[in-house]
């Protein structure tokens, strides 16, 4: 009997602090900001056309995590203006590439995207198809690799990290 006691006591000193807890959280995550969901690419690349009809831009979704002393980072090309599926062809810690068989419209389309600000994305119109590719030997950091590449969504989809 005497443990029941307590445990009621303790229970009805604890049941308060819990419920308070839990409003403080529900609150302070409803006083931030809500985030707009990403709908579109946020990263374009442009495609310097070299004959056939081409796409202008390639979309990228971009995200990066910082931690201390580096980043990983995630891309997902919208290779879906342009392409029905993309297979992972080749691959390696620093270098990973997606060939995606362009649909009739863009059949003809010779051209890259080249001159961009992030030079270790590019992709490359040839021979009916896209070639999308991460390179990380462009980039000059102490430590780079991809971590995870597969194709998610028909989209070519890569995880890779920067450390100093």
């Amino acid at each position: 009997m005497k443990n029941l006691v307590q445990l009621a006591i303790f229970g009805g000193i604890l049941s308060p602090l819990v419920v308070a807890g839990t409003i403080a959280a529900t609150a302070q995550v409803q006083s931030q900001p809500a985030s707009e969901p990403i709908s579109a690419p946020n990263v374009k690349l442009n495609v310097q056309r070299s004959s056939g009809t081409c796409p202008q831009t390639i979309g990228l979704w971009w995200f990066v995590l910082p931690y201390e002393g580096g980043a990983e980072h995630t891309v997902v090309a919208d290779t879906r203006e342009f392409a029905d599926t993309s297979k992972l062809v080749s691959s390696n810690k620093q270098f990973v590439e997606f060939v995606s068989p362009l649909r009739s419209n863009y059949a003809s389309c010779v051209g890259k995207t080249r001159g961009q600000e992030h030079p270790f994305y590019n992709v490359e119109f040839k021979h009916k198809k896209a070639y999308f590719r991460v390179d990380l030997r462009k980039i000059n950091a102490p430590v780079s690799l991809i971590t995870y590449k597969t194709v998610a969504a028909s989209r070519p989809y890569v995880r890779w990290a920067i450390a100093d």
